[in-house]
């Protein structure tokens, strides 16, 4: 019975140092200078390279490794299950689970899925932690932004500084915004505004008449609101507008608005808006043998020919906000 126990017990305990010493090697990640991959496993340090950090890496079509700590290239893929320091370029992707300090440019897509800064470029660039830096690609993500993103796309959850620039910005924590407005040549106005107080999108319909005939218009915009006080704020809006004349959107029709608005809080989410409008109208679209299809006050310009006309004036908005 003892000799039955002893043996038990040394058999556990070789148990238990054999598996201290796999999960060492497990996580133990050596450092080498240089690495070079044909296609993984094809390379140098072979199926162990996932256990090396390089400060060279050179993956002629795909390579898998711990880590770089210098400079990385690859013809289609790199692909890192540790952290990555410097320079990495990427035929279609850059795949990096740790963390990545540096300039990541590839030609589909950079992933980081950790908390990362530096430079990314590529046609999209996902950051699953914080991103710190510049993402540069026609989709961009991080779960929360304290840089700029600059994209046709972007989307963050939430902000800890800098800016989202781009056509669509959505943030799930972001500046949210209805508005409703009038002014002298469009009568009714809402608006969708999204981003951040910095830089948000805004989408626009509005109607109007002219003569006998209804005016409907579809607009994109972008927009800056600054707070300069508890209840007070100064928003900067530019945004075009397709005019559409008894119900046909066809040829050269377009409002272009630069709105200074002046923002009175009632309370944290109701605002009265109110402000002047420089406006420019060009048009190709004849009522009557006349130009124009809008009810333009005054003129502080005039241009047209057999072809077109341009006019500006100086115009207001009034109207109410909604924070959402």
């Amino acid at each position: 019975m003892g000799l039955q126990k002893k043996l038990k017990g040394r058999i556990i305990i070789l148990l238990l140092s054999g598996w201290s010493v796999l999960t060492y090697a497990q996580e133990k990640v050596e450092h080498k200078k240089t690495q070079i991959t044909f296609i993984y496993p094809l390379g140098i340090h072979g199926v162990n390279a996932v256990n090396y950090t390089n400060n060279a890496s050179f993956n002629l079509l795909v390579g898998l490794n711990g880590g770089v700590n210098g400079f990385e290239f690859g013809g289609l893929v790199n692909y890192n299950k540790g952290d990555v320091r410097g320079f990495q370029f990427g035929g279609l992707a850059n795949v990096n689970t740790g963390s990545t300090q540096g300039i990541q440019i590839s030609g589909i897509t950079n992933i980081a899925n950790q908390d990362s800064r530096g430079v990314q470029m590529g046609l999209t660039n996902i950051v699953s932690g914080e991103y710190k830096g510049l993402q540069l690609g026609l989709f961009n993500y991080t779960k929360r932004l304290n840089g700029v993103q600059f994209g046709l796309i972007n989307v963050a959850d939430s902000i800890s500084g800098g800016t989202p620039i781009g056509l669509i910005n959505i943030i799930k924590n972001g500046y949210k915004t209805v508005e409703v407005s009038g002014g002298e040549t469009l009568l009714a106005n809402a608006s969708f505004k999204f981003g951040v107080r910095e830089f948000y999108t805004i989408l626009k319909t509005g109607y109007s008449r002219f003569g006998d005939e209804n005016v409907y218009s579809a607009g994109l915009g972008f927009g800056s609101l600054f707070s300069f006080a508890k209840r007070h704020g100064i928003s900067l809006e530019l945004s075009g507008n397709n005019i559409l004349y008894n119900g046909k959107w066809k040829g050269l029709n377009i409002l272009s608005k630069l709105d200074l608005n002046f923002q009175y809080a009632l309370d944290d989410k109701f605002k009265i808006v109110a402000g002047p409008s420089f406006n420019t109208y060009i048009t190709d679209q004849k009522v009557d043998g006349k130009f124009g299809t809008l009810n333009i006050p005054y003129t502080i310009f005039e241009d047209s020919n057999d072809e077109r006309m341009i006019s500006a004036w100086i115009g207001f908005n009034l109207g109410v906000a909604l924070e959402l």
